[in-house]
């Protein structure tokens, strides 16, 4: 009997870290009108629930090629976190986005 209570305890944690995954993200955001790559964006990347995104979070800029990307632990054990994607600028309009992490991003002038 002790041996099958170790089993479940132990499949039940296997289960629990299983349903844990990394979240790859990678976009390039460039400008609406001219197409053009914008550098310096400021990305704020959000995970969570229910709009509440405070399970995970990371932040950067973008290269000079319009470029960001990063990795995340996100959870799903009980259904998985939605990202929410920030994109700001000085002179561009403020862009929030669900769970569009691997897209081109266009960014309008204000």
């Amino acid at each position: 009997m002790k041996n099958l209570l170790k089993i479940i305890v132990a499949l039940s944690m296997i289960t629990f870290v299983a349903c844990e995954s990394q979240k790859h993200i990678s976009v390039t955001v460039i400008d609406e009108v001219t197409r053009q790559p914008l550098d310096s964006v400021f990305v704020q990347v959000d995970a969570g629930k229910n709009g509440v995104y405070d399970k995970n979070s990371d932040d950067g800029f973008t290269d000079e090629s319009g470029k960001y990307e990063t990795h995340m632990m996100i959870g799903c054990s009980f259904g998985c976190y939605d990202i929410r994607m920030t994109y700001t600028k000085p002179g561009y309009e403020k862009l929030i986005q669900l769970n569009n992490t691997i897209d081109t991003i266009s960014l309008n002038k204000k």
